[in-house]
Formats: structure tokens, sequence, C-alpha cells
């Protein structure tokens, strides 16, 4: 048998198409021996190069081989097929996390607008067309436009010039200036008084507006010059201009026959039709009149502009003034006034106005808005503010309460809405590792501002606090306000946390914070604002379906890419997990900047601040639809009572072993800043350069697990709520809240426990701490509406809520209101040790809240 199988595998060799086999072997077994090893050699040289063939003649290779046990052929399908899916689905995952990220930056979600182009027109909303919406200059004046015709004041004392030859000018807001400025009445829409003293010069200017006419009104403001001393004998130069934003299509005309007292100029453009604008001396003294005529292109430049059109008259008397120049019809489209008092004034006082007339009222104006008709408006206005304010926060029915803190408190109001601003253009935006940033869509943004020196710009969690206080005086202007931020979403539901329009608004922001990045998130301060409104059943009404699909859009963006690792967690996006020159790497998108959070940021982290923001978010949603659809419950009143259960809350956020709520994740408090050295020393720069960076001093005990700080995030279940009145957890955080190592001070509570080893700390060599024990207004406002909440709430630790609530109001006001007097600021933040103001100032933004705080005004 085997002789015939070997027999017939040579008859098959015979046939094999190979030349060696056919011409040479002849039957001789070394010459096949060498055929075969030549077959071998040439099946490895041919190999297939590509990706496909190779896969094809090892997947038949494989199959030739024989295997111990027979697989049926289903079995491979359904493997392939569960292998497929498999890759499908993690794909689809991976699609799903990064979509918002990565796709449609810069594209509005396709969602009915809730401000239309004609919305802000004066045919639409005339109260609101004029206003003082350039909240970044001492005073300025603008129209809810694109293109807007813009007014600011100017002026310089001409004993600053030869101390200073480039911030002798007063035209932005600017706390290197050292003046004390700021609204003492500012109703929204149709007057304000502002105090600027300037060394000892005092400015005072009232702003009237009368709403007639189809194209906004006239408008009025007066400027008055009180120097100080009796005897001053420098001169005074103060400039007023208007400026248009597009000069190739509207421009300014100019007509010089009027009195010499009284400047007036014709001007037209597509927005405002024909008007007039005339500057108007009040006061008979020495004083000089010039105006010139420029083209302004970008309106942040246009300071800038005004010294190169200086004039010196002589050595022996050095005053600037304006070169003038030929008026032409139509051919400029900036003009300037210059009013300089070369002589003491006589009457302690000068004052000027500029009269701003539509010729869409000439036939319905009874008066022009001057002299004492002027007057008589100006105080009927104040009369009515002073009865609106007290009928709103009733403080004269609080305790301790005099006519001097109700002053505190009606400035701080007006200095909130006087800042309330117009802002168009385009914002920079870019996804993560984006090199050349996207533009955002042309579009316009209302909105109160944080700081007119510092933070002149749209802010997105501020703007909720801003409008706790806002709504108070105005839910409509507060509606106007949230329309218009929402209407700033994009495809993917995300709002950018500042939102920077325009040359002059770009102007006051350092280039590496213009450009918003498309995975940051901001705390959702909104939700507070509309909770408050919803406590009120008239105000229901004012939210339209196109407006709860807004907020559901943005509130899915927070669910969708804030997610944490775990089911009802949640994580801030956006900290560096690389860097090595910050202590504890910051996280901004949670607007506590340097607040410590996990020394090194993982994606197993959890942030309970921001689980807490969710709940609230959570339940203003199911609150709204509840209100529309007429129903009991909903999935988002469901998803609320989820994250409010304490028990799945201290699972994930309550440290046993410190008995705090806090953070989870890669932590270790055995960090430092080490200087070490940079490069090499070279001959031009002998001197060797030196970084301090972290370093870990305790790698053992780098481990996952509770961030100990105790802080404001630790607050976050107390100050939204979500602890249960009946919690002895809730004992824990009162007592906490009283103990002086930790937050409490004599003037509110500290940001960041004193026991903290990053208590006071420098995160960087060159960021003093910020969140690290500085007390700010808004966390202390969220803690008092939380203790009045548990006070009013019966459980075990009322009383013990309604304790504490007293006394850290009353010394929240207290210390406010004596650096207030003492400064004449509000302030970004306090020093918890002094009580002291810090930070940029005025700062009436959020810390305007003490007005809340004073009427114990909160939710109700």
């Amino acid at each position: 048998m085997s002789a015939k199988m070997t027999q017939r595998r040579r008859q098959l060799d015979s046939k094999r198409p190979s030349s060696i086999n056919n011409e040479v072997s002849n039957g001789n077994p070394n010459v096949a021996a060498a055929a075969a090893a030549a077959r071998r050699r040439n099946q490895h040289r041919h190999f297939p190069t590509n990706s496909r063939s190779r896969f094809d003649y090892l997947y038949r290779s494989l199959m030739k081989k024989q295997l111990p046990f027979t697989v049926p052929p289903y079995v491979v399908t359904l493997i392939i097929a569960g292998l497929v899916a498999f890759t499908l689905y993690r794909g689809f995952l991976t699609v799903m996390e990064y979509r918002s990220q990565y796709e449609h930056t810069n594209i509005p979600i396709k969602l009915p607008k809730l401000v239309n182009v004609n919305d802000t027109t004066p045919e639409v909303d005339p109260k609101h067309f004029w206003g003082t919406y350039r909240s970044n200059l001492y005073f300025g004046m603008k129209h809810r436009s694109v293109r807007s015709l813009s007014g600011g004041l100017m002026w310089f004392d001409y004993g600053k010039v030869q101390q200073s030859q480039d911030r002798f000018l007063r035209h932005w807001c600017d706390q290197n200036d050292r003046l004390k400025y700021g609204w003492t009445y500012h109703d929204g829409e149709t007057f304000g008084i502002e105090q600027i003293t300037d060394d000892n010069l005092q400015l005072n200017i009232q702003w009237l507006k009368q709403i007639t006419g189809q194209h906004g009104g006239d408008w009025t403001a007066r400027i008055t010059v009180t120097p100080q001393s009796t005897n001053r004998t420098i001169p005074i130069s103060l400039f007023f201009y208007f400026h248009h934003d597009l000069p190739w299509i509207d421009e300014i005309n100019s007509n010089s026959n009027q009195s010499p007292d009284t400047v007036a100029v014709r001007g037209q453009t597509n927005e405002l039709d024909s008007f007039t604008i005339k500057i108007k001396s009040n006061t008979p003294s020495h004083h000089a009149v010039t105006r010139t005529l420029t083209d302004v292109f970008h309106l942040d430049k246009i300071h800038e502009t005004l010294l190169t059109k200086f004039a010196a008259t002589s050595r022996d008397q050095p005053y600037f003034y304006l070169a003038e120049q030929p008026f032409k019809d139509f051919e400029h489209n900036t003009f300037f006034v210059q009013i300089t008092l070369t002589q003491p004034i006589s009457s302690d006082t000068f004052s000027f106005d500029v009269i701003y007339q539509s010729d869409s009222s000439n036939h319905v104006r009874e008066q022009d808005l001057t002299g004492y008709y002027f007057n008589e408006e100006i105080t009927r206005l104040q009369k009515q503010f002073d009865e609106r304010f007290e009928n709103i926060f009733q403080l004269k029915s609080k305790q301790n309460m005099d006519s001097k803190k109700i002053h505190f408190a009606r400035s701080t109001l007006s200095n909130l809405i006087g800042g309330v601003s117009y802002f168009t253009g385009k914002s920079l935006v870019a996804k993560p590792n984006q090199k050349v940033p996207d533009e955002y869509w042309s579009t316009s943004l209302y909105t109160a501002v944080p700081s007119r020196s510092f933070f002149p710009r749209g802010f997105l969690w501020d703007e909720g606090f801003h409008n706790l206080v806002i709504a108070r005086w105005n839910k409509n202007l507060t509606m106007d306000i949230l329309s218009h931020w929402f209407d700033m979403l994009n495809d993917n539901g995300w709002i950018p946390r500042e939102i920077i329009l325009g040359n002059e608004a770009r102007a006051r922001v350092p280039a590496e914070f213009i450009v918003q990045y498309t995975n940051n998130a901001n705390p959702p301060t909104f939700f507070l604002t509309i909770d408050y409104l919803l406590k009120t059943s008239a105000n229901r009404q004012m939210f339209s379906l196109p407006f709860v699909q807004r907020l559901e859009k943005w509130y899915q963006w927070y669910n969708r890419t804030q997610s944490g690792s775990v089911p009802l967690s949640y994580r801030w996006r956006g900290r560096n997990a690389s860097s090595i020159f910050e202590l504890n790497p910051k996280t901004l998108t949670s607007g506590l900047d340097d607040y410590p959070r996990a020394s090194h940021p993982t994606d197993v982290e959890r942030h309970v601040d921001l689980r807490c923001w969710m709940a609230l978010a959570s339940s203003v949603i199911g609150k709204l639809y509840s209100t529309i659809r007429n129903e009991q419950t909903n999935q988002y009143l469901n998803y609320a009572q989820l994250l409010s259960n304490n028990e799945q809350l201290d699972q994930l956020h309550w440290s046993e072993q410190h008995e705090m709520y806090a953070d989870y994740g890669l932590h270790t408090d055995h960090v430092q800043l080490h200087r070490v050295p940079v490069g090499k020393p070279t001959p031009q720069q002998p001197q060797q350069q030196t970084h301090m960076v972290r370093q870990i001093t305790k790698q053992s005990d780098l481990t996952l697990k509770y961030v100990k700080h105790f802080g404001y995030v630790s607050l976050f279940p107390l100050m939204t709520r979500v602890l249960s009145p009946q919690s002895p957890k809730l004992d824990k955080v009162l007592t906490d809240l009283q103990n002086p190592s930790l937050l409490w001070t004599q003037y509110g509570l500290r940001s960041l426990a004193q026991s903290s080893p990053l208590y006071g700390v420098r995160n960087t060599e060159h960021d003093p701490p910020y969140w690290r024990g500085a007390i700010w207004i808004n966390m202390n406002y969220m803690v008092l509406s939380a203790l009045q909440h548990y006070a009013k709430t019966p459980g075990p630790y009322s009383d013990k809520a309604r304790q504490i609530y007293g006394q850290l109001r009353t010394n929240l006001i207290t210390n406010m209101f004596r650096i207030y007097e003492r400064t004449g600021h509000i302030w970004e933040q306090y020093d918890d040790k002094t009580g002291n103001g810090q930070g940029s100032h005025p700062f009436t933004g959020w810390s305007s809240l003490i007005v809340l705080i004073m009427s114990e005004l909160y939710d109700e």
C-alpha cells in the first residue's frame, strides 16, 4: 500500500509546472531535492506585499491547518458579527462623547431665535433703544443696533499732562486712574446720575431720555464740573465725541453757524434717520470751544486719534486745542468738541449739555430736554426711583438700616443696572488643540458686566447672579438679557463662558483669554435666576416653548459632556493633567479657578459642586415642562430626585474619615513648588534662568481618595438645598460653618479653611491665591439663602440655621458698608483677616447681591 502511494506521489510530482522537474531532474533525487528547495525559497520571495493580499494569504493558510475539533460555520459567523458589533458600539460611544467638542463649533442651533432682528429696534422697544451701553467708559452712549452712533466723554487736567505723558486722558474706566466713580441713580430705561471724583475735580453727569417719535426719541447728558479747591488755577479740557461704526456708509455732517456757546451738528444714519446734536454751555465763564472732524475706523482707537489732533498754542500757555479743519458734508465719521476752562470758575461750577434730538420727534416735542425742564424731570425721576426702590426692597423697615446704608444699597443697585451693555460682533472660538480659532456667527449680546474697569464684557456664570438682583427691579429686563444669552447656543448646545464682541471689548482682554474653547463649561447659574422667576405664578407665562427648548439643549450639553466615570457623578473638564508649573491645576471652568481639587487630574474625578448644579438644573427644567405641559412629573423631575437622593450623594462625596462633603480623585497634599534651573547660562545672559515646578514629596500618598480641602465646594449640598433638613450631616456642616479655624470670620465666610495646606498659598510663582481664603459675596449669598431655607423648614436644626444666618448676614453688611464708606467702592472680594476690599473695583457684579442680603430677599 505504501509503495503504491509513493509511486502515485512521484507521478504527481512529475506533472507539476516546474521547469526544474520537467527539464532537469530526469529522475535524479539530488536534482529533485534542489528543485523542492527552490520552490520553498520562491514561496517566501513572493509573500504578498499589500495589506489586503497579506490578510487573504494568512487567512487561507490558517484555514488549511487542521483543528483538533470542528467549528460549525454559524459559530464563526456569530463570532465575527459580535466583533463587528462591539467595534461599531465602541466607535459610536467615542463619536457621541466627543461630538460636541469636535463638530459644529460655530453653527447656531436650529431652534427659533428668542431675539429677532427687529426686537431691539425703536419701533418695537423704544425704552431700551438708547442707553449708557458703553459701560467700559466713564460715560458713554450708544443704541441697540449693529451699526451704532456712539458718544463718549473724555477729559484731562493740564496738571496731569506734566505728571504722565501717557495716562493723563480720562476715557476708559481704569482702576489704575484711582478715581472714585459710580452711578447713584440708574433705572435702566430713562435716566441716571453718576458722580466722578478725580483728585480735586468732581464731575456730575445727569442723563435723561424722552421717548417720542419713531427713532428712539431724544436724550440729554448734562456734565457739571466742580473743582474741589477754591484757588484752583490749572486749566481743564473736556471733550465729547460722536462716532459711527461704518464711516463708508453713514457719516456725520457739521454745521457751525450757531451762537458761540452752542455747537450744532446735523447727521443721518440708516438706523436713526436724521438728527441734530447740540453741545451747549450753561455757564458764562472763560472757556474756549473748538471742534474737529476726522475718521476713526476702530472705536477702540479713538483716544489715540484724539491725541494726534492736538495743537499747542504757545510755550507760555501750553494749552492743547483741537486743530480745526473745514467741514464737508458726509466726508467724516467722527466729531469732537473740546471745551477748555482757561481761568478759575467764577460760580464754583461749570456745566454743559449734550443734546441729541431725533427729527422724527420734531412734531411731538413739547420742550427741549434742557434748562429748567431738564431739572424738573430729573427731580421727578429721582423721587420716583426712591419710592420704587423702597417698595421693592423695604430697607426702611429693616433693623439697623439708616439713610447712609440705604444710599449704599441704592448706589449698588444703580451701578449694576448702569453697567448693562450692548455688544455686537463675532467671538473667537476653538476646539481643543485647535491652533487657528474659528469665528462665531455675527451676533449681539445684551448683558450686565462684573466690573466696568476690569471685566467690561459678558461672563456666563456671573450673569446668573447679576439677574437675581436685576429681576427684582425689572423682570422684563432680565428676560431680555437671558434671551440674548440663550441665542448664543451653538449646534451642540454650548455657550461661551466669556463673550467678547467687537474691537472695543476685545481691546480690554489679554490675548490668551480671547479664544473660547468649546469643551469648557461654567456653572449654570441661570437656573438660579429662572428658579426665582418660577416662584411667582405670574412670571411663568414669561417662558415660551422656544426658551425652554434652548434651556434644555444647554442642560443636555452639560449632561453629555461633563458627566463622570460612574453613574450620577460629574466632572469639570478643562483641567491640565500635564501641568508642572501649578501646585494644583486650576479648574477655571468651575468658576472657582484655583480652589484646590484633586492634585492630579484624571477621568475618574468626581466634583461635588457640579453634581449639585446639575441637581438644581434638573429640577428647574422639570418645573418648566410641568408648567408648559401641565403635568405632575417628567423625566427631569425624576432625575432631579435621583441627584437629590442623600444616600447616593453620600456614597459618592461624603468622606467618613474627614466628615465632610468633598471631591474625589487622584490626590496628595504632599506637593510643593521647587525652583529648578532652565537652560544654560550664555554670555548674553550669564545669570541662569529658573522656574518653579511642582514636586511630589511623598509619592506613596498619591492615591485615589477624597480631597480634604474644606471650603465653598464642601458647602454645595447645603447651598443648593440638596441636603435633607433631617440629615445629621446638616448638623455637621452647620457646626463647621461656625468654626473660626475653618471658614468663619467676622467679615463673612472665607473660601477655604485655614486648616487647608493650600490656604493663602500661591498656585504658581506668578499667581497669587484667588479662591484660597478670600471672602466672595456670591457664595455667601448662596449660603445665606440656604440657611434661611433650613431655618424656615421644620427640622431638628432649624434653630441652629437661624442663629448662624443672623450673625453671618450682620457680618457681611457691616463690613461691606464700612469698606464702601472708606474707599467709595464695592470690591470683587474681601480679605478674610482684615475685611479690606481686594481685587478689581468697582465690582458691582455679583457683589451687588448685598442688596438682596440687606433686604432679605432670596427666593421667595
